[in-house]
């Protein structure tokens, strides 16, 4: 009696807890709370509360409209509101809901959106008053009070015309331009090449809005020819138009068929897409041309951030999709790409040896003119129920039958549809392919199908997902280069979470496929558990078990088997949340012989939650592995990811991904920036990037290294007082050789800056630069072995500035200049024995300005510059140059009107060269010109110099140019440039005229 009646107490603390559970709406990660109301009315202002059960950086809801519903973190929990439409109808409506998770993995942070949708109900207000609820007498009737109308304006009459939103006016933006170059020469003249080039560019956009359509149209033509230089042209044309629910498009896009699995496009194209949506149905159409053919890269990271070539190129710009593990990545983020030279660079991280790294991209290298174009229609009978049916087809154009590539035809048909309520969605989709291998033989067609079934449902406690795929062994979908076909998988998830704060989870996948020539068979299995208390720490296992066939890059079998176990427990205090994770892992070769690697590993993670101007997350991995071998190697990581502006006055950006394992090496990439300025009279910023890369190497016996690329550039400035100011900058450049830490090149570079002002009218400066440079003999070899101690060749630079600056009166400034520079430099001559030549040089120049404006009309600028330079090698301090110059001149301005200005200038230098038999030579070169203006419409410069060189140097040298900019109108200026020189010795005649003409609208 006893036991039952515990029982039956056991039976209603766990029916009551169900119960609980069930006032708010739950997910496997979250639940869902709606106040004030549950199911709330249409056209209520709710607020929206949120709970995940394990702690997120970020939450972000939208409604079925797609309108987003802001998130902020409060008290435990994420809080929003939702203005429901007036418009909505009675009945099950939805949420999107994005959760942002800091995942701590052994060897990166790597930031994961978790997408589901969460269904609710929606009911219609009750009305205030009922015939029902009161009950009138014969004689009295509901008269809805009539409003006074109330004038906008009393008193003296206007007239205000408003012009509609609806329609206003097509803008018309644009610029045409065309210029030309024509370069000639009589004789010859040492870095001089005649050309002629003509380069013609127009950009031409139209926008407005007319009778409920929109129109934003663009068109871009540039074109350059020339007889140094290969002719191009080019031209991009986009017209976008838009009228209710319709839109079309005519250009370069992204085809955007993504809801489906077997009918799905995915491909950077040229040409028309039109779509639409309305009521319960909707229709999206292409008719294009690839811009590329599609290709495809797999392959295993090298613990570098690469470059990893691709294998084809050039690359069409936007096609490429990459993932790492399985993760799409985002370019600029996550990686970059040379479209020209086909290889990908990651940015943030290193991609360890036993990631996958998957490229689909197209390459500019078709030989027949595709055809590609589409079509899929939709339609909605009800909220719940969505059917479609696709149609696409890409073939050649038939050509000549001795092209090495025979041209194909291939279409793929499909039909989908969904079904979604509260407790049930089930999604289905079959196709049937279409591909003729030739289309100038016979026999040469392939016809393949394939069909899912995706089923997903909740029944209280428990969820339920179900899934089943079968595709053809000759079934090919549309633009992809390397498809799993004879594809057997089917699988499923079942979920339990009986109350709040426990679930747990179980899974089977298994797969069996053809991709490339080489059948793979994987299967599947994981379970987890977790418990997740409101006020306490969370706690998690898992265990999965991969079994893998074949190696997923080379395609070799293996019989691979993947065992993980693992626990985790999570914690949030305040705006921290903070992860200790615990895993073991076995990975198991059992062909073509039986070995096993196996890990430990610990992760400890930190992040904020909830915080808008400081987020910050990070994680301390450690890994130890037992190799085939018996060797323990071990692995350490630290990832760090900080962005914080608490205000104007202090910025700082830190992402480090900090990595020593005792087999490959310390890696290290980093990407920090910061402004700190507590106050005026101080100030620093910096900015400090290190990234791991191949670079190549031919002594090593791979022909590369990997390398630890090391830039940075700080400065810190100082203004104790109003007259005083102290600047230090500093700017490593280094590139370091993970495998034995040499450094393989340097160049850094210091500068030191002193200004004292003690008036306005005077200034007194001192700059001080140093530098320090050298690069290694990366070819060089010692019994087989790279040595890459060996300096090819070094360079040091020291240099001095002193200035002066002061203005005695208004129409008097003056500037003197000093500056010393010291150079030393070594050129490797042989290794065996190590020797070097040496060089050395020096500088000393001064200058000094005077600039007068002895009227408003009239001013002189007048300069005098002294330059010693010596340079040697070997024992020689002067043997390479040995040179004074002494050089003085000025140039007068006359504004002779508003519309005309006159100058004339002199020089007069003579320089030494000690190397030569006769070594000075003297040097007068007089001048004159004009400037004519008109207002903005007309601007004509003329100059003519002539110089004349005597003594050691025999020259005369006349010197013409013309410059003019002439404005046809407010949208047209045309410019013109014309230059005449003329040498006796070396005698001649050279021309250089250029001009355009530009057209703005």
């Amino acid at each position: 009696m006893r036991r039952f009646a515990l029982s039956i107490c056991f039976l209603f603390v766990f029916l009551g807890s169900i119960t609980w559970a069930l006032e708010a709406i739950y997910a496997n990660d979250y639940c869902l709370s709606i106040y004030p109301n549950y199911p709330p009315y249409i056209g209520d202002l709710i607020t929206i509360r949120v709970k995940t059960f394990v702690p997120a950086e970020k939450v972000t809801l939208y409604s079925d409209r797609e309108k987003e519903i802001p998130m902020k973190f409060r008290e435990g929990f994420w809080w929003g509101k939702f203005k429901i439409p007036d418009d909505y109808k009675v009945g099950s409506h939805f949420f999107t809901v994005w959760i942002r998770y800091p995942r701590f993995r052994p060897t990166k942070i790597e930031p994961a959106w978790i997408k589901s949708v969460l269904w609710y109900k929606m009911i219609k207000k009750p009305p205030l008053l009922t015939s029902e609820a009161v009950s009138l007498p014969p004689e009295l009737t509901l008269e809805a009070e009539k409003e006074e109308e109330i004038p906008l304006v009393t008193g003296e009459a206007v007239t205000i015309q408003v012009p509609s939103i609806e329609v206003s006016p097509f803008m018309v933006k644009g610029t045409k331009t065309l210029y030309f170059t024509s370069k000639s020469i009589e004789g010859s003249k040492e870095g001089f090449l005649p050309e002629q080039t003509r380069q013609e560019s127009l950009r031409l956009n139209i926008s407005g809005k007319t009778d409920n359509t929109e129109v934003d149209a663009t068109f871009i033509s540039t074109s350059s020819m020339g007889t140094t230089q290969v002719s191009q042209r080019e031209d991009k044309v986009s017209v976008l138009v838009k009228k209710g629910s319709t839109e079309a498009y005519l250009g370069d896009f992204t085809s955007d068929l993504k809801e489906t699995e077997f009918t799905k496009l995915e491909k950077v194209l040229s040409g028309v897409w039109v779509r639409g949506s309305y009521d319960k149905w909707g229709f999206y159409t292409l008719y294009s041309s690839p811009k590329g053919q599609s290709q495809f890269f797999r392959g295993y990271g090298d613990g570098t951030q690469g470059p990893y070539a691709l294998g084809t190129s050039p690359i069409v710009i936007n096609s490429e999709q990459v993932y790492v593990d399985g993760v799409l990545l985002k370019r600029g983020d996550d990686y970059t790409v040379d479209y020209q030279a086909g290889t990908i660079t990651f940015t943030k991280r290193t991609i360890d040896p036993l990631s996958v790294i998957n490229v689909y991209y197209d390459y500019s290298g078709i030989l027949y003119q595709h055809a590609t174009y589409g079509l899929r229609l939709t339609t909605k009978p009800n909220e719940r129920l969505k059917l479609g049916v696709t149609y696409l087809n890409d073939s050649d154009q038939p050509a000549e039958t001795t092209a090495e590539v025979k041209p194909q035809s291939h279409y793929v048909v499909g039909a989908d549809g969904s079904f979604v309520s509260e407790s049930l969605s089930v999604n289905a989709e079959g196709a049937y392919s279409y591909k003729n291998l030739n289309l100038l033989v016979l026999g040469s067609e392939e016809v393949g199908k394939a069909v899912k079934l995706d089923l997903a449902t909740q029944l209280g406690p428990l969820g339920l997902t179900a899934y089943g795929k079968k595709v053809g062994a000759q079934f090919y979908p549309l633009a992809e280069e390397a498809p799993k076909q004879a594809v057997t998988a089917y699988g499923g998830t079942l979920g339990f979470r009986p109350l709040s704060y426990f679930g747990s989870s179980g899974n089977y996948s298994y797969e069996k496929y053809t991709q490339s020539g080489v059948t793979y068979e994987n299967l599947y299995q994981s379970a987890k558990a977790s418990l997740t208390p409101e006020k306490f720490p969370s706690l998690e296992y898992s265990f999965s078990q991969n079994e893998e066939s074949n190696d997923p890059v080379t395609g070799t079998p293996i019989q691979r088997i993947i065992t993980r176990n693992a626990a985790e427990t999570a914690y949030r205090f305040g705006i921290l949340s903070s992860t200790l994770r615990g895993s073991t892992e076995r990975w198991l070769n059992r062909y073509p012989s039986e070995e096993a690697t196996d890990y430990k590993k610990v992760n400890l993670g930190l992040s904020t939650v909830g915080l808008e101007k400081i987020t910050f997350t990070s994680n301390v991995g450690l890994e130890e592995r037992r190799e085939p071998d018996g060797s323990l190697p071990y692995r350490k990581t630290y990832d760090l990811n900080l962005s914080a502006t608490p205000n104007r006055a202090y910025m700082t950006s830190v992402s480090l991904q900090y990595q020593d394992d005792s087999k490959e090496g310390v890696k290290n990439v980093t990407d920090l920036s910061y402004k700190v300025e507590p106050h005026e009279a101080f100030k620093t910023e910096g900015k400090y990037t290190i990234t791991t890369l191949k670079e190549d190497f031919p002594a090593s016996l791979t022909s590369e290294e990997a390398v630890s690329k090391q830039v940075g550039s700080f400065s810190f400035d100082l203004r104790p007082t109003s007259y005083l100011r102290l600047r230090y900058q500093y700017k490593p450049n280094f590139t370091k050789i993970l495998s034995t830490g040499d450094l393989s090149f340097n160049n850094e570079q210091q500068q030191a800056e002193l200004n004292f002002i003690p008036r306005s009218d005077v200034f007194v400066g001192l700059l001080y630069k140093l530098g320090r440079a050298f690069d290694i003999k990366k070819d060089y070899q010692v019994s087989g072995v790279p040595n890459y101690t060996i300096k090819q060749d070094t360079s040091d630079t020291d240099s001095t500035l002193y200035t002066l600056k002061f203005a005695p009166f208004q129409i008097w400034s003056t500037e003197f200049n000093y500056l010393l520079e010291y150079g030393r430099t070594t050129s490797l001559v042989t290794t065996e024995p190590l020797s070097y030549t040496p060089g050395r040089s020096f500088s000393r120049k001064f200058d000094a300005l005077v600039r007068t404006s002895l009227s408003e009309r009239f001013s002189i600028d007048s300069r005098y510059t002294y330059q010693r330079n010596t340079q040697g090698t070997g024992e020689a301090e002067t043997n390479l140059i040995d040179g004074v110059s002494h050089t003085a001149s000025f140039k007068g301005i006359w504004n002779a009107s508003e519309a005309l200005s006159l100058n004339f200038s002199a020089s007069y230098s003579k320089t030494i060269n000690n190397l030569l038999p006769d070594p000075i030579t003297y040097t007068i070169s007089p001048g004159l010109g004009f400037t004519y203006r008109r207002g903005d419409l007309l601007r004509v410069d003329f100059n003519f110099t002539y110089a004349k060189s005597y003594a050691g140097s025999e020259n005369q040298k006349w010197n013409y140019s013309l410059q003019a900019k002439y404005s046809l109108s407010e949208y047209v200026n045309v410019t013109l440039r014309g230059e005449r020189e003329i040498s006796s010795q070396p005698d001649y005649k050279l021309t250089d005229f250029a001009g355009g003409v530009e057209i703005n609208l």
